[in-house]
């Protein structure tokens, strides 16, 4: 493992290690990656072997057990999936996106430092013995179907990888899962679905949660696999059989184990559940509960709002098409209801996915400027959360500087913080 930085004032530092050195072996055992080394690092005695231009450096190191060495990793390549499946979202993307989205991650680490879903499909012995040996836990699990002919076609896969007898052996060494399926009409539903419930319900100590997602289809699907979303009924469908499940499961468990994205709901036109209902939210970052979360810190943060506003602002809230619903009925009635301020709703079709694809969360930037522009300037436009990643990028590589730029006008993405949207608003003009 190759040494990228080294933090100022640390055990590293102190010892003159180096960008570019190599970490080798810690205590007799290979350094391959940044996991490997915390977990190598948290020994209160540490026997290091480092190598500089080929020569080799042994650094014999004491110190107290939560005490880091201070060493930042270079980034380890990205272990690609070991699947194929006839729904990836990375087959389904646009030419000409920045390269990172067009690699199919299967990494395991991944999975443990981010929460990111691997199938598992490429984890071979050495791998499942270092998940176990190195406690990486929770891991994130796409299972989709525990039957093995429909996972094969659905997956893509040469043979029968074994699934349950993988997370079988993880349960039994202490490893807890998150699991999902990514439901497929004609592929995985039906007979599938229920016996991959069942299949992982029988691994309940180990598995804490099961999300069922409909699958995402763009217009970028030329000869691929002829798949198609739920319709309303089958949406509504999954709901009741999901619902006869849970009652089952929370009666045995005190947990509903099995939760239907958000989607589902907005697709069924059905009302969401209560906050008690999702267990709280394992399977938040999959948009299962993200709705109902929202509802209910709008719901505190909106006993707080003021009853009117000194100086008259305008507002433009821009959502996708799946949520505009709800963001009309709940979140604008509420704030037009406050003198002095005027808020709009701006619902952007998906121009780079195309119109299959309504959550807000995958707007690009040109597809938000083109919705916006020409609807008259407002004090302040707010995005969604999550539309742009942590450099600031939104999908096509605009960035809000650049969106502002075309609007002629603030625009900021929503943090959660509603006393801070009003902040901004009483900035003279929309200006900092």
């Amino acid at each position: 493992m190759k040494v990228k930085a080294v933090e100022p004032e640390s055990i590293a530092a102190e010892l003159g290690i180096l960008p570019g050195d190599e970490i080798l072996e810690i205590n007799g055992r290979k350094v391959a990656d940044e996991i490997d080394l915390k977990f190598r690092e948290s020994e209160a005695l540490i026997g290091a072997r480092v190598s500089r231009r080929g020569a080799v450096t042994l650094f014999e190191i004491e110190k107290e057990p939560e005490e880091t060495l201070g060493i930042i990793p270079e980034e380890s390549a990205v272990i690609r999936c070991g699947s194929d499946c006839v729904f990836c979202f990375v087959d389904q993307n646009p030419k000409g996106l920045r390269d990172v989205l067009y690699v199919r991650d299967g990494d395991y680490r991944l999975s443990f430092m981010y929460g990111n879903y691997t199938t598992l499909t490429n984890a071979g012995p050495a791998i499942l013995r270092r998940i176990a040996e190195e406690r990486l836990s929770p891991m994130y699990v796409s299972v989709h179907s525990t039957d093995p002919a429909v996972r094969r076609r659905l997956m893509r896969l040469k043979k029968d990888d074994r699934i349950l007898d993988k997370m079988k052996f993880l349960a039994g060494n202490g490893i807890r899962m998150h699991t999902q399926i990514v439901l497929c009409p004609g592929f995985n539903d039906g007979d599938s679905l229920e016996r991959t419930v069942m299949d992982l319900w029988a691994l309940r100590e180990s598995v804490i949660s099961l999300a069922v997602v409909p699958v995402g289809l763009t217009e970028h699907r030329d000869r691929l696999e002829g798949l198609r979303r739920p319709s309303e009924a089958e949406a509504r469908r999954i709901l009741q059989e999901t619902q006869g499940w849970q009652r089952v499961f929370r009666a045995a468990s005190g947990r509903n184990f099995v939760y239907p994205s958000d989607e589902f709901y907005l697709m069924a036109g059905e009302r969401f559940p209560g906050v008690d209902f999702y267990d709280g939210y394992p399977q938040i970052e999959n948009g299962v509960g993200m709705v109902r979360l929202f509802l209910d810190e709008f719901s505190r943060a909106s006993r707080r709002f003021p009853k009117r506003i000194l100086a008259p602002r305008s507002m433009t809230i821009a959502t996708g098409e799946l949520a505009s619903g709800f963001m009309k009925n709940v979140v604008l009635n509420r704030l037009n209801g406050i003198a002095g301020l005027s808020v709009d709703l701006a619902t952007v079709p998906n121009r780079l996915f195309g119109r299959s694809v309504t959550v807000a969360g995958l707007l690009s930037g040109e597809s938000l400027c083109k919705a916006l522009k020409g609807r008259g300037k407002s004090d302040l436009t707010l995005l969604p959360p999550d539309v742009v990643n942590g450099e600031g990028l939104f999908l096509d590589d605009w960035t809000l500087a650049d969106l502002s730029l075309r609007l002629g006008g603030r625009v900021e993405v929503f943090d959660g913080d509603w006393k801070n949207v009003f902040r901004l608003l009483m900035m003279e003009g929309g200006e900092a």
